[in-house]
């Protein structure tokens, strides 16, 4: 199985898998690069191109081994890179079909290129959130702070729980982080990861499939789970969802990384 690291015209750096007439383009989350955290999308793109596919994993501007300032880059100019990506495909490679693969960040990317190339195949989104502006709707709810309580509520009545805090295992000054923290950033951060557009909107006809994966132990991933599947159903979009029961957000764990690259190929390749 070949694959060659290459630069696309506009100098973002991607890595090519494969050969067939079906590509799939991988989308890292918005700090990440082109591999992913504990290489996932390496391990999927190869899962894909083992079923024949061509894979493109893609580092945006500012990301890895792509140029650009890492502190200005926008989700709209995410967006015009996964666009250029798919043009290439179909350019230089002859391609004709090209799925649309992304990490949290990454699966808005994945959606905000699917309102603008009306013709992509599906559409993968791992550990999907939803865009800014919903989320800004939530948080003033309280909703991601609350679930963060909760599962840290239900940790505190498990025997191991209490094991580890007599051992002084347990990372306290962690989960205090975790819940004091504004994990979207400052108010310039929240503004780059906003479209200018209303990426939903802009969706409706969508006529390819939207499958969803989530982490059982991401916090955030039943407030997300059931915004996008009553989404899906106001605007008749098909859609399925899988969960990985024990896993976090970015999937951690070999284990888990191979039921993700597993799950992705028999979604967009079925045996």
């Amino acid at each position: 199985m070949s694959e060659t690291p290459l630069f696309l015209p506009s100098g973002l750096a991607a890595d090519l898998h494969g050969g067939g007439t079906t590509a799939v383009l991988f989308l890292p989350g918005w700090s990440g690069t082109r591999y992913g955290p504990q290489r996932i999308l390496l391990d999927a793109a190869r899962a894909c191109a083992a079923r024949g596919a061509t894979t493109l994993r893609l580092d945006f501007r500012g990301r890895g081994d792509s140029p650009g300032d890492p502190l200005a880059t926008t989700l709209d100019e995410m967006i015009a890179d996964a666009a250029e990506a798919v043009a290439w495909l179909r350019a230089e490679q002859g391609i004709g079909r090209v799925h649309l693969v992304g990490l949290c960040s990454g699966g808005n990317v994945a959606l905000g290129a699917a309102s603008l190339l009306r013709d992509v195949g599906h559409v993968v989104c791992w550990s999907l959130l939803p865009f800014m502006e919903h989320k800004a709707r939530a948080a003033k709810q309280g909703t991601p702070r609350r679930a963060l309580l909760r599962q840290y509520a239900a940790k505190l009545l498990r025997p191991e729980t209490w094991r580890r805090l007599l051992r002084g295992e347990a990372n306290v000054k962690g989960a205090m982080q975790t819940l004091a923290k504004d994990k979207e950033g400052d108010d310039a951060e929240r503004g780059r990861k906003t479209s200018a557009r209303d990426i939903l909107r802009d969706l409706q006809g969508f006529s390819g499939r939207l499958h969803l994966l989530y982490g059982g132990r991401d916090p955030e991933s039943a407030g997300s789970r059931a915004f996008f599947e009553a989404w899906c159903r106001r605007q008749r979009i098909a859609v399925d969802v899988r969960v990985i029961d024990g896993a976090p957000h970015n999937f951690y764990t070999a284990a888990w990384t191979e039921a993700v690259a597993a799950q992705t190929a028999d979604w967009l390749f079925p045996a």
